[in-house]
């Protein structure tokens, strides 16, 4: 079971729209996929058509020990099930501030998950503690970056943060996948930042580009992928080149 953390340091930049499409690109090639969504926001829940239910078991109730990881994952199809957020996540860093061991909470509480061939993460764009719990539970990190220069500027805290995590909590986590989102190769700035991504990041870099494409970002009100609203799309076959790439497979 591959265990992935879409994660940034800011919001905008494709990370919740690449953790929703990655999860049904893989589910359609009929890999077994987990979504977790740890964003107060709930964006990635709110992508499938699934609205805010406070009787509904989430991930702040398997948090704080309210519901276990089984009751609050939520099939919404063969091979594709999501643990959906809540907005009551955005307070979650005071009530485990005094918990014993809280850097792993997340992690004993999702032990218990199995039966999938993938785990994906969608991360809060801060850097709190439910972003170190996820970063503790997981192996691997995908990083979605905008292709723009202040995007590439603020990648220095984000890696700080993830040195910090390998060496004190989970020294088997690695950055395996970096993914350049809002693509536009006809501005000179985007092929730079991209050229840029391959010099530092080198082989991690995917070799698909998410180009900009307004059909992602008309997809979530509709609760639909950009595969089932517009799969015809730049940012369908993107999304489904990327997930191929991730699943080992050619493209």
């Amino acid at each position: 079971m591959r265990k992935i953390a879409l994660v940034n340091q800011k919001g905008g930049v494709g990370k919740t729209t690449t953790a929703v499409h990655l999860a049904a690109g893989l589910a359609e090639l009929g890999k077994k996929v987990l979504l977790i969504d740890l964003d107060p926001q709930a964006n990635a829940t709110l992508s499938f058509g699934l609205h805010h239910n406070p009787e509904r078991p989430n991930a702040y109730s398997v948090l704080v020990g309210k519901n276990n990881v089984q009751e609050a994952i939520h099939s919404l199809t063969e091979t594709l099930s999501i643990l959906p957020s809540s907005i009551d996540l955005a307070g979650v860093d005071m009530e485990l501030s005094n918990e014993i061991g809280r850097e792993r909470v997340l992690s004993d509480k999702l032990d218990e998950i199995t039966g999938f061939d993938f785990v994906l993460v969608d991360c809060p764009p801060s850097l709190g503690l439910i972003s170190v719990n996820a970063l503790t539970f997981v192996d691997e990190i995908h990083i979605p970056v905008q292709c723009e220069f202040f995007a590439l500027h603020g990648l220095s805290l984000l890696m700080r943060t993830i040195d910090l995590v390998k060496r004190r909590l989970n020294p088997t986590l690695e950055i395996t996948g970096v993914i350049a989102c809002m693509y536009d190769g006809r501005r000179s700035l985007a092929r730079e930042t991209s050229s840029e991504l391959d010099n530092f990041f080198q082989s991690k870099v995917f070799q698909t580009k998410i180009r900009t494409n307004v059909r992602l970002a008309e997809a979530p009100s509709h609760g639909k992928t950009v595969f089932e609203y517009a799969p015809d799309s730049y940012g369908s076959q993107d999304y489904r080149n990327l997930s191929r790439e991730v699943a080992g497979l050619p493209l």
